[in-house]
C-alpha cells in the first residue's frame, strides 16, 4: 500500500504563525499540517544527529587520534 493510503494516528495540536506565513501558505494551498509534521520530523532528526555528536565526541575524537597516528584500518586493501 501507498504512504498516500497509508491511515495513521494522528494528535491535534495548536500552532501559531505569524500572519503573513499562514497568508502565503493559504494561497499556495500548502497543507500546514503535512508541513508542520515534516519541519518538526527534521527538527528532531537535527537535534538527535547533535546529541549523539555530543554524546560520543570522546570516542570520536580517540578514533581520529588512532587513524591519525596508525592509519586507516584495513588500508592496505585499498583499489583506489
Amino acid at each position: 500500500m501507498g504512504k498516500a493510503l497509508e491511515v495513521r494516528t494522528r494528535k491535534s495540536t495548536n500552532v501559531t504563525l505569524p500572519p503573513e506565513v499562514l497568508d502565503r501558505a493559504e494561497e499556495l494551498g500548502i497543507n500546514l499540517s503535512r508541513a508542520s509534521e515534516r519541519g518538526v520530523r527534521e527538527e528532531i532528526q537535527e537535534t538527535e544527529a547533535r546529541r549523539w555528536a555530543d554524546d560520543n565526541s570522546e570516542l570520536v575524537a580517540a578514533y581520529t587520534s588512532m587513524v591519525d597516528r596508525d592509519g586507516l584500518p584495513l588500508a592496505k586493501y585499498r583499489t583506489f
